[in-house]
């Protein structure tokens, strides 16, 4: 929400008001609901009777505050989902924080860097600002407050989370009872073994040939043809059908889309995931209540999951099945190292199930083990 305007709830109803506090003396003006037609003129007319002005009345028509405000007031802004208008609202105050004063054509790469290393301890959060940070340039590119958006090429916080595959029974959770938008995502991710960035935003009818989807990976910039399996075939064409009854023709449109219809922003989707995990309870509400070495569920896990369940196929003869080679070519690793990750992991494991099978009978076996009658 914006400066000065606080929210409460009180029997189910949302109120909203314009509230400030100067040398302990409270003003406080109530407000219409932020995405209200009126909402703008009831706050400047607040802001006016506690400050003598309106926001931006003396301030640069292409000011980051100026650009933050109008993104706000934009017909983009309201329609995004409440979770992503929380992300969004965070970024704008952050921009505000750090910027506010400044011409947006001002701001220059080095300037997100700083911020967003800034954020360096909490990798997500990081993430997630950027994301939304870029959107907000984005918006402002075309309205002439930046020639150029300043949080393209930003080096991104590696994060020292392990993305663990994910478990059979937690997978099979996600397919039968997620939303259909999420696991359409997750399955598209599962089979091609691909980063949620390039599955969002570059799975187009324009880089598919013949079944083929010719990617260019954002993270490393390699080129990695991927044959599509038919599940993922059989969700595109469902993606194809819903764009032909809503007469969009565009090649290069993502074809995933959320539940209205549209593109998914990184953002949008990250919060969508979010929610759905807990409903699910496959994650709690705060990450940090995760019982230590519980599973932790990730979209990036879905990669690691395809690269695993490729290392296991693997490990049972690499002369046929082309050793670690083919982790690498189907996830586009720049480096064995990676690949030999999980081949090492799936050779081991298939190797201690051999191991088993030299074990000899170690004493007599007992007459109660496997007797449930006993219990």
């Amino acid at each position: 929400m914006e400066r000065y305007v606080q929210r409460k709830v009180k029997r189910g109803r949302e109120f909203f008001y314009f509230r400030v506090v100067r040398n302990g003396n409270e003003q406080r003006f109530p407000l219409p609901h932020p995405f209200d037609s009126d909402y703008r003129a009831a706050y400047n007319s607040a802001h006016r009777v506690v400050f003598g002005t309106i926001p931006g009345e003396f301030e640069s028509k292409t000011s980051i505050a100026r650009m933050v405000r109008d993104h706000r007031d934009s017909e983009r802004f309201r329609k995004l989902p409440k979770a992503s208008t929380t992300l969004r609202n965070l970024a704008c105050d952050l921009m505000l924080e750090r910027w506010g004063e400044f011409e947006a054509s001002a701001i220059k790469p080095v300037h997100v860097q700083a911020l967003y290393d800034s954020l360096a301890d909490r990798p997500a959060t990081a993430n997630r600002r950027l994301d939304d940070i870029s959107a907000v340039f984005g918006w402002g590119k075309p309205r002439g407050f930046v020639d150029t958006n300043p949080c393209t090429g930003i080096e991104r916080v590696q994060s020292d989370v392990s993305y663990e595959p994910w478990p059979e029974e937690k997978l099979q959770l996600l397919i039968d009872q997620g939303k259909r938008e999420i696991v359409k995502v997750a399955l598209v991710a599962a089979y091609t073994g691909q980063r949620r960035e390039d599955v969002l935003r570059k799975l187009t009818d324009k880089a598919i040939k013949d079944s083929v989807w010719y990617l260019e990976q954002g993270k490393t910039r390699t080129s990695v043809p991927v044959p599509l399996h038919p599940v993922v075939l059989a969700i595109l064409d469902m993606e194809r059908a819903a764009r032909r009854k809503a007469s969009i023709i565009d090649p290069g449109r993502p074809l995933l889309t959320n539940s209205r219809g549209n593109p998914w922003t990184p953002s949008g989707f990250g919060a969508s995931w979010r929610t759905e995990l807990i409903r699910l309870k496959l994650r709690p509400h705060r990450v940090e209540n995760l019982p230590e070495g519980a599973f932790r569920a990730t979209l990036h896990g879905l990669r690691h999951t395809n690269a695993t369940n490729i290392a296991n196929a693997v490990a049972r003869n690499a002369e046929i099945f082309g050793g670690i080679a083919r982790v690498q070519a189907m996830l586009g690793h720049l480096s064995e190292s990676m690949s030999k990750h999980y081949a090492r992991r799936a050779e081991v494991e298939h190797l201690n199930h051999e191991t088993l099978l030299l074990l000899p009978e170690i004493g007599n076996r007992p007459g109660w083990i496997g007797n449930q009658s006993e219990n």
